[in-house]
């Protein structure tokens, strides 16, 4: 999952037909049924893994990688920019699993954007999830250094850094 670099630009991605994104999509979709950790997800909320076919999936300008809001999933054009959209694929469990929160939960979940972001209780369960995707599919490795730089992206560190680092990466 090394970053790659920047095959085009922000603007290009924006100009992709939505027919092209619409096929990148639903390419993720379908192998997300078949990933284990995707499953599992599916499973603990007690729906069926083809449920990601209705699923609102987009991709729009927004300040994060990816969103659910009101059971819409939205997912950063930036993603798109390297041409290696597989890789993000865990960006989509991530807002899988606030869509399952969202649509499937007991209770109303709270905004992402009250409190730290990282000590959020659905936003943590987003990020196991993700971390685990990309442990399943990487390596414990790659999910290690994804949690590192999200942690340093979010300027956490010394003894809160391992305590959250510990929390994210519970389900690897």
């Amino acid at each position: 999952m090394a970053d790659k670099e920047q095959k085009f630009t922000i603007e290009e991605a924006k100009k992709l037909s939505p027919k092209f994104l619409l096929r990148l999509i639903n390419k993720a979709k379908e192998y997300l049924k078949t990933n284990d950790v995707f499953q599992d997800l599916c499973k603990e909320y007690g729906v069926e893994v083809d449920i990601i076919d209705v699923i609102p999936v987009k991709f729009g300008e927004i300040d994060v990688s990816g969103k659910c809001d009101h059971g819409v999933i939205t997912l950063n054009y930036k993603l798109l920019c390297d041409g290696d959209f597989f890789k993000d694929y865990s960006y989509l469990v991530h807002e899988s699993c606030h869509f399952f929160q969202q649509c499937f939960g007991d209770k109303a979940t709270p905004s992402a954007n009250n409190g730290d972001y990282l000590y959020n209780p659905a936003e943590q369960e987003g990020f196991q999830k993700q971390v685990e995707y990309i442990a399943d599919e990487y390596g414990e490795h790659e999910a290690n250094d994804y949690v590192d730089n999200l942690l340093e992206h979010h300027e956490k560190d010394g003894k809160e850094k391992e305590k959250l680092k510990d929390v994210l990466m519970d389900k690897v």
